[in-house]
């Protein structure tokens, strides 16, 4: 029996990449500053508290950072003889540093081409673009129109928003168009038909734009409001076929999308379905999924908190708790592995709580992989996240992905 389960620490960079001066990311490091500030700031009481994370280290997380780096994170250092599974860390291929490429890429579809960025720090929408909103919606204006951060957007607009019920539209770094309503004033239902909308203009215009972004909240005060978990993402689909598809078309086989990660695809490669929010519900649900997963299987999680709650947040020490309770948590899923099945540990980018501003990083990702009883190996510096979906076509035995080398 066949099956792969990959967990996508969402945003868990070790290190910026050569390319990153482009993005102006030279010197981010997401595993590594975190690493470093708990060495240095974290206490409990008077005693200072490293990052602990045995599981991902015994997997080869510190091994991988070590290769990029040649010292571990502070605090890191881990015996060779505990490790049980295959380490490497890979630079992306793809033109951008945000979530839907990263995710293609490890699926096997770079992105080699240009997304639409709205730049402008103000203004950010063009005028034709929101004129076309309007004149296919029933919303009679809208707010923001501006890069903001998630919390900030919702502190100078939530109450305004509220009086008017108009709309607030909002971008960032990446290749997003991000509208944040009220869930109960607005309407959830009503916020996703009009994310719907602004999806086919887009896709019917000349903007290509990775994603729209439906962005609930609840709260009634400055202050007081906070995003819900009913978030939404409307994607573009994958450009070509990635190893999801082969699975399903050449083995028939059954792909579980968990968390987000059905909306990144937007649908394409998946068979089933689970919605499930927070890192508790992300990590139960992917537990009872392997329990249940048959012969020719893919599980794909994305867990978000990493960098929508503490990445984009700057939260340096909830990413810290983050991954030491990921990590506790990882034993339940190493324990139930069975002899043939692949477990793969990755991330799409960098999110550096200790950077400048709120957005990605442009850093390389590690991979880990492992199987029961499997020989130990560095799998070496990787040119693209590709390579994990070649490995995977490799495992299930499919006809050879376009892009990528198999590690396996």
């Amino acid at each position: 029996m066949k099956r792969v389960f990959i967990l996508v620490l969402d945003s868990l960079g070790i290190g910026s990449t050569k390319d990153a001066i482009f993005f102006d990311d030279v010197g981010s490091n997401t595993l590594g500053h975190i690493a470093s500030f708990c060495y240095f700031n974290r206490k409990i009481g008077l005693k200072k508290q490293k990052l602990y994370i045995p599981n991902l280290l015994s997997l080869g997380l510190g091994h991988a950072y070590q290769k990029l780096h040649h010292v571990f994170p502070l605090g890191l250092e881990y015996n060779s003889k505990n490790l049980i599974g295959s380490y490497g860390y890979a630079e992306e291929q793809s033109s951008g540093k945000d979530t839907t490429s990263g995710h293609w890429e490890i699926a096997g579809v770079p992105v080699l081409f240009k997304w639409d960025y709205f730049k402008n720090k103000k203004e950010s929408f063009p005028k034709n673009l929101l004129k076309t909103i309007l004149l296919k919606t029933d919303i009679k204006g809208f707010l923001g129109n501006c890069h903001a951060s998630g919390t900030d957007i919702l502190n100078d607009f939530g109450i305004q928003h509220i009086q008017s019920l108009y709309p607030i539209f909002y971008t960032s770094g990446d290749s997003v168009f991000q509208v944040a309503c009220h869930e109960k004033v607005f309407g959830l239902n009503k916020l996703y038909t009009l994310c719907k909308i602004i999806r086919d203009i887009l896709n019917k215009s000349q903007y290509m734009v990775a994603r729209v972004i439906a962005r609930p909240f609840s709260g009634f005060q400055k202050n007081n409001f906070f995003r819900t978990n009913y978030r939404k993402d409307f994607s573009i689909p994958p450009i070509q076929s990635t190893v999801m598809n082969k699975l399903i078309e050449e083995k028939k086989g059954i792909v579980t999308a968990i968390g987000k990660t059905f909306d990144i695809f937007s649908g394409c490669g998946i068979t089933n379905k689970i919605e499930a929010y927070g890192l508790l519900n992300l990590i139960n649900a992917t537990i009872t999924e392997i329990h249940n997963a048959k012969n020719n299987s893919i599980i794909f999680t994305n867990f978000v908190d990493f960098d929508s709650v503490w990445g984009h947040r700057r939260d340096i020490l909830g990413y810290a708790d983050g991954l030491e309770y990921f990590d506790r948590h990882l034993t339940r899923i190493l324990k139930i592995l069975k002899k043939n099945d692949l477990l793969i540990i990755t991330a799409d980018h960098g999110c550096d709580p200790s950077w400048k501003g709120t957005d990605h990083t442009r850093e390389h990702i590690p991979i880990l992989l492992y199987q029961k009883n499997m020989n130990v190996n560095f799998l070496g510096f990787r040119r693209t996240f590709s390579d994990i979906a070649q490995t995977i076509s490799n495992y299930f035995v499919l006809s050879k992905m376009t892009f990528g080398q198999s590690m396996l």
